[in-house]
């Protein structure tokens, strides 16, 4: 069994993918008045991540609030490559929650520089299998997989039409939590955590719009 998917681990890599900092300029969230975390950036440069690649960027970035309830409904944002900018087109926050000051994740988040690993035997779903080994690694060994077939926490998201052109949206991720004790998957003695829950991520190339969607477990 193949996979066209990958585990996004620490470590050096002779792309520019990487967890953290502030390459982009991110909106300040409605809610909670913070910047929007830049979570991952991934450099499309690379071969492997050619089905997102298109003509206008070198990089992605995947974003989220994760320090209130901003991440638990549906968010569109417009990615400005030239500019290095994000804007938010949507972003509808009925519970109005905002973590208590001492457990929040800091921004920027620290700047780990990642690498891609081809997903594991386990990590590939298929009908037939149990997926216990998948959603138990997930969180425990890595925090983000990257194309291939979503992991999904509860049931399958329907397919994501682009907030602007109406056409589908090309799946990119899902980041989790780390587990308690798997803390330092993403930068040597940080805790990432923003609670037990998926967040997919979504993009269209042709209006370099990003989309997320949030699944609990």
């Amino acid at each position: 069994m193949s996979a066209d998917g990958y585990r996004v681990i620490k470590g050096n890599c002779k792309y520019n993918h990487s967890f953290g900092g502030h390459l982009w300029k991110t909106p300040n969230c409605p809610n909670c008045g913070t910047n929007l975390h830049l979570i991952f950036n991934f450099d499309l440069n690379d071969f492997r991540l050619e089905k997102l690649s298109n003509n206008k960027m070198n990089y992605i970035p995947l974003i989220s609030c994760l320090n209130c309830s901003s991440y638990w409904s549906t968010q569109v944002f417009k990615i400005e490559p030239q500019t290095g900018t994000i804007t938010i087109l949507k972003q509808t926050d009925e519970e109005r929650w905002i973590t208590e000051e001492e457990d929040r994740l800091p921004y920027p988040l620290p700047f780990s520089k990642m690498g891609l690993e081809e997903l594991h035997e386990s990590d590939i779903l298929s009908k037939e299998e149990d997926t216990d080994q998948a959603f138990e690694d997930f969180g425990s060994e890595y925090i983000c997989r990257i194309l291939d077939e979503p992991l999904f926490a509860t049931e399958p998201i329907q397919k994501n039409k682009c907030y602007l052109c109406n056409e589908d949206m090309e799946y990119v991720a899902t980041i989790c939590s780390e587990d308690y004790d798997s803390e330092g998957l993403v930068h040597e003695g940080f805790t990432f955590n923003f609670g037990e829950a998926f967040l997919y991520f979504y993009f269209c190339k042709s209006c370099t719009i990003l989309q997320t969607e949030m699944q609990s477990t």
